[in-house]
């Protein structure tokens, strides 16, 4: 009898209607008790598009934005949510308060599962995995560990100063093999060659790729994650023809220096290292997971890279703070010796340097993105779940006068909330990156070297006129200076002599 009553076409419409009725009402009934979401810019396409962000220097927008909208911007992309953190504080209470929330990262389709970089902790979303590898990574790299590895970071900075003398034309070479070159050691015991290593131009050329893609936004499919399913030969799927390229590399980045290691371990020749260290105390099941630890530390240098060429424009376009510096240096080591990490507490204006170094040209700009596991409220504002957050992290006062200075009062500092040491160039809350303490080291004493030794100044053409260079930095991911000339030369006689001591 039931059935019969149902199978009148009148009553079952009446019925469908009354119940998309009752489903409508209860969806607007809760959308009216739901807060509101931050201002923004509108999406095109009825949401699904996204409002127009330039692939370079996105962060001038995000500014532009928060003088239309304020410290919290949101916007939908292709459907998802985003967010636009414009204010220190705001990113601390998110992202450091609210970690529990906070603490994932965005399914980026593009670069973890089509060109391969699933493997690299820093991207990986939060989970148990995750937390395994960081505990590993953070047992050999944290401010305690850190400290046995001073040795080798003096020995390369010493390298590091010979080989500006033989070829200060090849700045950023040395720079980069430097940074390189400690990091192969401590994860791989691997010394690098002087010229054209095959690791570090193999990390330059997966790197290289993976800055552009890291851009958020770049890749419609990491907001339409089907779009990985088409064809690489299907116009329009270039992203698909890149990423089979690119992933060989990341892949090889990977496993390479790793295999390396298991072959010296078999042949008896392996010197200790993190690698040896992991692979002698894990079985066989867990050998897995030991590249993609130590995989993940040849992507922290670009941040020591970075920093150090930023450091020589600085010098280079501002000679008085160069002398400043200097005088700090010759007071301690009197000219007849290099600065020790000893050294750190009598050279407070050569830290503020190093910060500045890292304020001024921040090696992410736009930080690396978060994303929320749950819906959550902040200020009155409703943050779906799984929104994006991106920390515009690159404005502070008069941000582009490089002033080491801003840094020395940091009790006056904090009483006007003013000039925060720049930590946040190493990320917000549990995702700060590990490697932060080798890397601050690392700036510290190659900085600390170089300005005991060398005078860096503009260069001059033949005719003796010095040669003029706007001061311009890369405007993708990773932001560094774009290439540029300097003059390097030794401070004496007696900094020479140090110098060829190596």
């Amino acid at each position: 009898m039931v059935l019969a009553a149902f199978q009148q076409p009148g009553l079952l419409t009446i019925v469908a209607a009354a119940v998309l009725a009752i489903v409508t009402v209860g969806v607007l009934a809760r959308r009216a008790r739901r807060p509101s979401t931050p201002p923004g810019p509108k999406s095109s396409w009825l949401g699904f598009g996204q409002p127009t962000v330039p692939a370079t220097y996105p962060w001038y927008t995000y500014e532009e934005w928060q003088r239309l909208y304020g410290d919290i911007v949101y916007y939908r992309a292709f459907g998802n949510s985003v967010v636009i953190v414009n204010s220190a504080k705001v990113a601390d209470d998110l992202l450091e308060k609210r970690g529990a929330i906070y603490s994932s990262r965005p399914a980026r389709t593009m670069l973890r599962e089509l060109m391969g970089w699933n493997w690299s902790f820093a991207g990986m979303l939060y989970s148990s995995s995750w937390r395994k590898y960081r505990s590993t990574f953070q047992r050999h790299f944290n401010s305690r560990a850190t400290a046995r590895y001073e040795p080798l970071q003096l020995k390369e900075v010493q390298t590091f100063l010979h080989n500006l003398y033989r070829a200060p034309e090849n700045l950023y070479y040395h720079t980069r093999r430097n940074a390189a070159a400690l990091v192969m050691k401590i994860s791989y015991d691997h010394d690098i060659a002087e010229e054209g290593d095959h690791f570090v131009n193999l990390a330059d050329r997966a790197m290289s790729r993976t800055i552009q893609a890291a851009i958020h936004g770049a890749y419609v499919v990491d907001y339409l994650p089907i779009l990985r399913y088409i064809p690489s030969w299907f116009p329009g799927a270039t992203f698909k023809r890149d990423a089979i390229e690119w992933r060989q590399d990341s892949m090889a980045m990977l496993q390479e220096p790793f295999n390396m290691v298991k072959r010296r371990m078999a042949s008896g020749s392996a010197g200790p290292c993190v690698t040896t260290l992991e692979l002698e105390s894990t079985n066989r099941e867990q050998e897995i997971d030991v590249p993609m630890i130590q995989g993940s530390s040849l992507t922290h240098d670009f941040k020591t890279v970075s920093a150090i060429m930023s450091f020589f424009v600085a010098m280079m376009n501002n000679p008085e703070i160069q002398r400043k510096a200097q005088a700090e240096i010759d007071r301690v080591v009197r000219g007849d010796r290099l600065p020790t990490f000893e050294d750190r507490s009598h050279l407070p204006f050569i830290t503020c340097i190093v910060w500045e170094c890292l304020r001024w040209n921040p090696v992410a700009p736009l930080g690396v993105p978060h994303a929320s596991v749950q819906d959550d409220v902040y200020e009155g504002y409703w943050f779906p779940k799984g929104t994006t957050i991106v920390p515009n992290i690159w404005r502070y006062p008069d941000s582009f006068t490089f002033n080491p200075e801003r840094f020395a009062d940091e009790k006056k500092n904090a009483e006007l909330e003013i000039n925060e040491l720049p930590k946040i160039a190493f990320g917000f809350g549990r995702r700060v990156c590990p490697g932060r303490w080798l890397a601050l080291d690392t700036i510290w004493i190659t900085i600390a070297s170089v300005l005991a030794v060398y005078n860096v100044s503009k260069p001059k053409d033949t005719n003796g006129v010095v040669i003029e260079q706007p001061v311009e930095f890369t405007g993708v991911s990773i932001s560094r200076p774009k290439p540029f000339k300097c003059a390097i030369t030794p401070r004496s006689g007696e900094a020479l002599a140090l110098i060829r001591k190596v």
